[in-house]
């Protein structure tokens, strides 16, 4: 039993550290959907996605004797864009506290299955405000994702849904919610990307200057560059420069620290401290190289239409991108915007026919 409801803990840690995952996925980390709501109206999948989250909290970490009140506060505060802690200063208290929290949890738990124990029960809070604290750094955090997230939430039907079911007062079952939560996340939000996807495609492809191809990319050719070095073969090597956007503009990936979106740009301060001055500028922005077979299949057309020192802009439908399903960072059915600058080309050579032709070299020689 013990081990079973440490598991349980280590596996809350996890989920509190990220935190509302599923809220926040396909996040552009700029425009927030998140309103709050009209309590008059029932949003379903606001008030399904708290449910979610009080399901979460009432039956896999029940144990955590958290102060809803503190963290409710937390939550809403940050999601209303009102909070005077740092998501990364939320983080970072949470942090702090969780591991000495889950340690002295683990000790509780072990107490409780000694049935010969005579010893006074293990406090899982031991200082002043620790309990406070924790609680309203992972409501800070759940209402970051909030904001940041990609959905059209309404919060005050989310918080409907979380206190209610943390409660045992839901109107949802717990069947009900997953099986709601999965048919959209996998039908009708797909669809819904599919659809404002083409709308946007055809509104690219009205703009002057816009080209479509067989497969259905668009692109715009800034500068052709050396045509007579463009890249020919699926395995040529190609060193660029880009930006990535999806159709509302926000940048979700870029060469360019500039570009980068901020979380991005921190983490590159932090874990590679010694490309930046003493100001803290970056001092080289490095290109990216890859060969064409190895990235989405709208790159590896795109990179073709313009040779060394050429521009490109690429408009890429999802079935040239990452498909129905994207990735964390992109939406299912989701088409994309790339800037491209290409630096270099290095053209694919064949190992066999190169060590063929070092051989009757090396034969030439001897012969000679």
């Amino acid at each position: 039993m013990y081990i079973k409801m440490k598991k349980i803990f280590n596996v809350a840690i996890v989920a509190l550290v990220c935190g509302a995952m599923a809220v926040s996925c396909c996040n552009g980390g700029k425009k927030t959907m998140l309103t709050k709501g009209n309590s008059s109206k029932m949003d379903t999948l606001s008030y399904a996605m708290g449910a979610n989250l009080g399901e979460f909290v009432s039956t896999r970490i029940a144990d955590i004797p958290f102060n809803f009140e503190e963290l409710d506060r937390g939550l809403e505060t940050a999601a209303l864009g009102k909070s005077k802690w740092t998501p990364e200063q939320a983080q970072e208290v949470f942090q702090s506290l969780i591991m000495p929290v889950n340690d002295r949890f683990g000790q509780l738990m072990r107490q409780k299955q000694d049935t010969t124990s005579t010893a006074e029960p293990i406090q899982v809070f031991v200082r002043e405000g620790e309990r406070d604290s924790l609680s309203y750094a992972y409501g800070i955090n759940i209402g970051n994702d909030l904001r940041n997230g990609k959905f059209p939430l309404q919060l005050c039907w989310y918080m409907e849904g979380f206190q209610q079911t943390r409660n045992g007062e839901g109107m949802m079952t717990a069947e009900e919610i997953q099986q709601f939560l999965m048919n959209f996340f996998n039908v009708v939000y797909p669809e819904q990307q599919r659809e404002l996807s083409e709308a946007w495609l055809a509104k690219m492809e009205r703009k002057s200057g816009v080209q479509k191809s067989e497969s259905g990319l668009l692109y715009k050719v800034i500068n052709e560059g050396d045509m007579s070095r463009s890249a020919t073969d699926d395995r040529d090597e190609v060193t660029v420069h880009y930006t990535g956007r999806d159709r509302d503009g926000e940048v979700f990936d870029s060469s360019i620290f500039e570009n980068m979106p901020s979380e991005r740009q921190e983490m590159m301060r932090q874990y590679q401290p010694d490309n930046f001055d003493e100001k803290g500028n970056i001092i080289e922005n490095e290109p990216v190289t890859f060969p064409l077979n190895r990235v989405i299949a709208g790159w590896t057309e795109g990179m073709k239409l313009v040779g060394p020192g050429g521009k490109i802009i690429l408009y890429i439908p999802s079935d040239l991108a990452y498909g129905p399903h994207g990735n964390q960072a992109i939406a299912p059915n989701a088409a994309l915007e790339f800037e491209v600058e290409l630096i270099d080309v290095k053209p694919f050579v064949d190992p066999a026919a190169a060590e063929k032709t070092e051989n009757a070299e090396a034969a030439e020689v001897v012969a000679e």
